[in-house]
């Protein structure tokens, strides 16, 4: 619920400070403790003081204007595709790829394409990607643009998955190469995958699977899971992004894994499933979901 006191609207700033009466006592003793200060020559140590102070807020405000003026540089002239939690919804790019877009994800893409150009689109989320060839264009490239890492490709098929602090890409056709952003301390920080591939980065760690199931890797555009030795830690997570309920695991189901697979178009029959197939007691209230075990 937004704070009726603070300024509404998109130019203006999220506070506001507020005027406190003061009282004549406190006024009146204040002036007697500065008045026989007055006709004394001032010190360089307090108008220091002053000066530290003023760059002190000044600083942080000019840090924060040129983040401001970043932002607003980078995504002004873009188009923007959402989807909220249990939505899902396909994308028609200018140069005729498709993109599959899963429950709550954004997906970013210039509002000019240019054809000499390569063409990249910003993801937050997960989306699945049929990428065309670019043929004649100088630069054929197709970037993928996510918090954690950069996927270039050619015309390939792929899917990626941000699942909290976790990235996941996974190929089904053609050629990508991933690059993370931040330092990677255990394992490659370029991978050139080849199709079958499945590439995680989890904070500074990166690691290869090959020969996965490449037509499960997208599956979740029918509503289906694929469960193999999955976690009910992953399985929260899953309904925390893609449902935005809160959830609360008991320290037994917390222990639980579940290998399989599930059909379910929302969060009742995902429940319903789990709960059948783990023999687990799920209750939902006021969008907050406990899951315990019957045992």
């Amino acid at each position: 619920m937004e704070d009726p006191s603070l300024p509404q609207g998109p130019d203006k700033a999220p506070f506001r400070f507020r005027r406190r009466e003061v009282p004549a006592s406190q006024v009146s003793r204040s002036w007697e403790r500065i008045a026989p200060e007055l006709g004394k020559r001032p010190h360089r140590k307090p108008r220091r003081t002053l000066r530290l102070l003023a760059a002190a807020v000044l600083v942080p405000a000019i840090a924060w204007g040129g983040y401001m003026l970043y932002c607003n540089l980078l995504f002004d002239n873009m188009r923007e595709y959402h989807t909220q939690y249990g939505e899902m919804k396909q994308v028609m790019l200018p140069d005729s790829s498709t993109v599959f877009l899963n429950a709550n994800s954004t997906l970013r893409i210039p509002a000019e394409w240019k054809s000499a150009e390569s063409r990249s689109v910003w993801l937050d989320g997960e989306a699945y990607f049929e990428i065309t060839k670019h043929p004649g264009a100088a630069d054929a490239r197709f970037i993928v643009h996510t918090p954690e890492i950069d996927v270039e490709v050619l015309g390939t098929k792929f899917n990626v998955n941000m699942l909290e602090a976790r990235t996941t890409v996974s190929l089904k056709e053609g050629k990508v190469q991933l690059t993370a952003k931040s330092d990677i301390s255990e394992g490659p920080k370029v991978i050139m995958m080849k199709p079958g591939d499945e590439v995680q980065v989890d904070h500074e760690k990166s690691r290869l699977r090959e020969a996965v199931n490449t037509d499960q890797i997208a599956d979740w555009r029918n509503h289906r899971y694929h469960f193999e030795n999955t976690s009910m830690q992953e399985i929260a997570a899953i309904i925390r992004t893609k449902y935005g309920y809160e959830v609360t695991l008991s320290p037994e189901a917390a222990k639980r894994t579940i290998s399989g697979d599930l059909y379910a178009r929302n969060i009742e029959q995902l429940s319903n499933a789990l709960a059948l197939t783990m023999n687990l007691s799920i209750e939902h209230a006021n969008h907050k979901i406990n899951i315990s075990t019957k045992d």
